[in-house]
């Protein structure tokens, strides 16, 4: 068992953020966790619990998700990278392993492209970022890749992600729409060239929502970036095995800590 995530509230100019925080940063290693489109925190508690048993993990729900309330500034990753940035400070976390899945992987990209100085690694996991196709086919893909995944494993974590996008489209509505066009149409790529922080990207060969050549595309614009590729999993694989993805962020964190070490 990792440690036990309490819930906290941080208020900032124009929102309050609620998160989920475990592990104390003045002896650990802190990771910011941020959640993917329309699923919140919940799906994620595996992993959260089995990362904070090494690293203080601090996972907030993004504007317009569980409790936190979303400005009205918030219309593309950057929006939300400044956002987390002045989260960052209000938590005095200055240094920080960012872990990000979907939605959360382009956040993630767009805070190490503006803020360098605010983030020790980067780790990207089958994240947007690069324009899809409509949303009618995407909602296709998706109901696709939700009946292999519920197949393929337990079905525990699949139930878990559809209870919390029938709670977020019902209840969070307007965001999850405006979430939805972000996801469908904003382009992060030309910013990508800025990123120096040592970078994994993580992603399911058989991903249908994100698909392998956006991984490669990330990579190739990511200087230095590793990718690592894990096979015959889906987009929400990382739910699923959650020994796997967090073996592969545990490993990846402690080769740029040693680098850390090194350079002192």
């Amino acid at each position: 068992m990792g440690n036990l995530f309490i819930e906290k509230q941080v208020d900032l100019a124009d929102s309050k953020i609620y998160y989920l925080e475990a592990g104390n940063p003045a002896n650990s290693t802190s990771i910011l966790f941020i959640h993917g489109w329309s699923v919140s925190i919940e799906p994620y508690q595996d992993i959260l619990n089995i990362l904070s048993q090494r690293y203080h993990v601090v996972a907030p729900y993004l504007p317009g998700f569980g409790k936190s309330t979303a400005p009205n500034f918030v219309k593309d990753y950057s929006d939300y990278a400044a956002l987390l940035i002045d989260f960052l400070k209000a938590l005095n976390l200055q240094s920080v392993h960012i872990v990000g899945h979907s939605l959360g992987g382009a956040i993630a990209m767009a805070l190490a492209a503006f803020k360098p100085d605010f983030v020790k690694s980067l780790i990207v996991a089958d994240s947007t970022g690069i324009p899809m196709n409509s949303l009618p086919e995407v909602v296709v893909r998706r109901a696709i890749e939700m009946s292999a995944q519920m197949w393929q494993a337990k079905p525990k974590p699949t139930l878990a992600i559809l209870e919390r996008v029938l709670y977020n489209s019902l209840f969070n509505t307007r965001k999850v729409i405006e979430t939805a066009k972000i996801v469908l149409d904003r382009d992060i790529r030309s910013i990508l060239p800025r990123i120096n922080t040592p970078c994994l990207i993580i992603w399911g060969a058989n991903d249908l929502l994100t698909p392998l050549t956006m991984a490669k595309e990330f990579a190739r614009n990511i200087k230095g970036s590793k990718l690592v590729i894990v096979e015959g999993v889906y987009h929400e694989w990382n739910f699923f095995f959650t020994e796997t993805f967090t073996k592969t962020v545990s490993n990846f964190i402690d080769e740029v800590e040693l680098m850390y070490v090194v350079a002192l």
